[in-house]
């Protein structure tokens, strides 16, 4: 299990701490990894990689203080978010007044201890919501951030991610001003709740939180490298149709098919999970020997 599993978390998070509220997602974690283990299937933790449809591995990570489970397959990730819109769910559970509540009552944040030294950096309108170092340079479109410090100027905040090293930080600032980058450990979701409109990507779950305030979202991705974000299958979704989120959001994550999991919103959450592993592997039967890898190639010895 590597969710909380502090060897696995010091390389990716370093001193951070996981906030507490996190913790209900353990029991998934577990019951997931013996799901996978009965399929004959392998499971990493906060991983992205493009498989074949007949993938050999179930991807698993925190979603807005959820559990979200999807294969390492493109395709299959974003089929099973379009078949739970198209799932016939008689009674969806309202996750819209949940997210909302997580962000009034500070459950939010991924991470404890965020800074709330609001009087000093006074709400903007405009916020830019980075991930972190690894990702920036790769997912990140440079240009656009530019376009955006041009149009709104000074009424604009760029929040770096709590894992962004001091390099990028100074970098941020170089390019658009100390007063326009917010210190990384701010709680960027009182600024969420004061912005007119939220910049993100399809890598965070600030996009889900963004609209259910019914904030204006915009991406900030570099665009070749869309598919391949941690919540590319649901974010997509959330930046093209923005006039009816509310529903999509109650009616797909009450679905099964969406590989989404709450025990707080979930009453029989492990009923949740047994229906979509079912509904997975036999999507995933359908493809079995219609792509097929390669044997790896030998190292060249030199």
């Amino acid at each position: 299990m590597e969710m909380f599993n502090r060897k696995v978390l010091n390389p990716r998070i370093g001193r951070l701490k996981k906030s507490k509220n996190l913790d209900i997602l353990e029991q998934i974690e577990g019951y997931v990894i013996r799901k996978c283990s009965e399929r004959d299937i392998e499971h990493s933790y906060d991983v992205m990689a493009e498989e074949m449809p007949y993938f050999k591995t179930m991807g698993y990570t925190e979603f807005a203080t959820s559990f979200i489970m999807q294969p390492l397959n493109t395709r299959m990730r974003n089929e099973q978010m379009i078949d739970a819109w198209n799932h016939d769910v008689k009674k969806p559970d309202d996750w819209k007044s949940y997210l909302v509540k997580n962000i009034v009552e500070k459950d939010a944040n991924k991470y404890q201890d965020r800074q709330q030294d609001f009087d000093r950096w006074p709400a903007k309108d405009y916020l830019v919501v980075l991930p972190g170092s690894n990702k920036v340079k790769s997912n990140i479109c440079l240009n656009r951030l530019r376009f955006l410090k041009k149009e709104h100027g000074d009424n604009v905040y760029f929040k770096p991610h709590p894992i962004t090293t001091h390099q990028i930080v100074g970098e941020f600032k170089d390019f658009f001003g100390e007063s326009c980058v917010l210190p990384r450990h701010m709680d960027v979701y009182y600024y969420l709740q004061k912005a007119k409109t939220v910049y993100t990507t399809h890598i965070s779950e600030s996009a889900l939180y963004a609209a259910v305030l019914g904030k204006r979202i915009e991406p900030i991705d570099i665009w070749n490298n869309i598919l391949m974000g941690s919540f590319a299958c649901i974010n997509n979704h959330l930046f093209v149709n923005q006039h009816h989120l509310g529903d999509y959001i109650n009616k797909c994550f009450s679905s099964y098919k969406s590989g989404i999991v709450n025990p707080l919103i979930d009453k029989d959450w492990k009923g949740k999970i047994d229906k979509y592993f079912d509904y997975i592997c036999e999507k995933r039967d359908g493809y079995k020997n219609w792509y097929i890898a390669g044997p790896k190639k030998k190292p060249i010895k030199k």
